[in-house]
Parts: C-alpha cells; sequence; structure tokens
C-alpha cells in the first residue's frame, strides 16, 4: 500500500491568507481533505504574515463542516524549551520538559477556545515535533483528541494510548510502499511551488487519501516494528549527518 496524506501547518488569524486559499481551492478540486494544524492563541512573531481576519475562528468552522482534518497545533506556537522529547526533531518546544502544570493550563486553554468555537479538533500537533509523556498524559484527560500526527514509521500505530499518524515529508516524493504525511507550511511557499503542488495531485491522485478515518480505523491496533525501527533510527541518523554537514560547510564559508 502506497498513500499520501497532506497536512498545512500553522494556521492562525495573521497567516498568508492568499497562499492558503490557493492550496485549499487545489485541495478541494481533487477532493482532498487536508490535515489543518491550527494554534488557538498565537504569539508567535514568525506567524504574522497579514492583518488578523477577525472571523477565522468561522473559517475554521467551515474548514470542519468541509470535512477538514483540524488539529490543535499547541497552545500559543511560544519555545519555552530546549528539549526534544519524545521525537529528536528539534531542540525547542513549547511542551517538551516544560512543567506539568503549566502544560496542562496551556492544554485546557488552547481545547478550551475550539470548544468555545463550536469546533473540536481530532488530532493533535505539537510546534516543532516537540512533546513528551506527560504532554500525551495531560491530553488524555484534558481533552477528546485520540490522534498524533507526529513520529516516523512506514504505517500509523499505537503507542501510548493514542493512534500515531506518521509524518515523514516535508513535499512529495515517490515511494514504493507506507502511509506519508507531507507536512506543508502554506506561510512559506511560493506560488510557483503551489501551483507545482496542483501538477503533482493531477498526476498522483490514486496516491493521496481520501478519507483519513478510514487510515485511522485500519491502523488503530498497530505496534511498531523492526522496519518502523530501522526506518527511526536511519531517519535520525541522516538528518544529524546532514546538519552537521551544512554546519561544516556554514563555518567554512564564513571563515
Amino acid at each position: 500500500m502506497l498513500k499520501y496524506i497532506i497536512r498545512l501547518d500553522d494556521a492562525c488569524p495573521t497567516m498568508d491568507w492568499k497562499r492558503w486559499d490557493s492550496i485549499f481551492n487545489i485541495l478541494d478540486k481533487y477532493k482532498i481533505k487536508p490535515i489543518v494544524a491550527v494554534v488557538p492563541n498565537n504569539k508567535d512573531k514568525k506567524l504574522i504574515a497579514n492583518k488578523a481576519r477577525g472571523n477565522f475562528w468561522e473559517i475554521v468552522k467551515r474548514w470542519e463542516d468541509k470535512g477538514y482534518y483540524i488539529a490543535m497545533h499547541g497552545y500559543n506556537h511560544k519555545y519555552i524549551s530546549k528539549k526534544s522529547g519524545l521525537i529528536p526533531m528539534n531542540n525547542q518546544s513549547e511542551f517538551a520538559g516544560v512543567d506539568q502544570k503549566l502544560q496542562r493550563n496551556k492544554i485546557k486553554k488552547a481545547w478550551s477556545i475550539f470548544i468555545s468555537n463550536k469546533i473540536k479538533p481530532k488530532i493533535w500537533i505539537a510546534p516543532s515535533h516537540t512533546f513528551d509523556k506527560n504532554t500525551l498524559k495531560i491530553l488524555k484527560e484534558e481533552t477528546e483528541i485520540e490522534v498524533v500526527s507526529d513520529g516516523i514509521a512506514y504505517y500509523p500505530y499505537n503507542r501510548f494510548g493514542f493512534v500515531w499518524i506518521p509524518q515523514q515529508l516535508w513535499w512529495f516524493s515517490l515511494k514504493k510502499y507506507g502511509i506519508w504525511t507531507i507536512c506543508l507550511h502554506p506561510n512559506n511557499m511560493s506560488m510557483k511551488k503551489i501551483y507545482e503542488l496542483d501538477n503533482i495531485l493531477n498526476s498522483n491522485l490514486e496516491y493521496f487519501v481520501l478519507d483519513l478515518n478510514e487510515v485511522i480505523d485500519n491502523f488503530k491496533n498497530r505496534t511498531v516494528n523492526i522496519k518502523d525501527n530501522l526506518f527511526f533510527y536511519k531517519f535520525f541518523t541522516m538528518r544529524k549527518l546532514s546538519i552537521i554537514k551544512n554546519n561544516l560547510f556554514k563555518n567554512s564559508y564564513e571563515k
């Protein structure tokens, strides 16, 4: 089996609406329902691309009504820790290594913002992929979220009482098998790249997931296997080597 999921990160009132709307129009054309990571109370200045839209939550509700999969993307997208947590992707976090009381406060506030706007997020997405076991424990206690969009594996799996839908790509790459989540950041995408996405979907639509609930149901009891663990190890080994190589090149260039 080979399938791809589209995930769009950093939706908030000040997002780049032109780029986001262009991507939504493309996805709607192909009847693809993306995962949309919504920051409930953005305080990250890097996510300010436009003047805030006052009807933002009405728009998010329309996304939900259209069948988009709304995800709770942290609380305010501000990094207060240098821990990576369960996934060694980045050393900056809103949650990993943070005191449980503060984590609980953030998650409760985030959840209440969605609920007060009559939206029930189904998925957890931590800013920078960084969170820990305490984050998941609190999510269980304070929300109804049962799915995590993160992790490195070939197929979704169950861990710590959540269904994890792996997120392994940041652009389309043809694979032989597996379920691959492509994480896009519309705020940072050029219009050329957005048009390229249209061409990719047009040529490869058969491989894209149209019903995420079916994926969740099919893999909700799966556990990771040896192939997944080897993939995890290889992924982060190559990532570390790439970072070292880039730093060496940068230092050499600066000299």
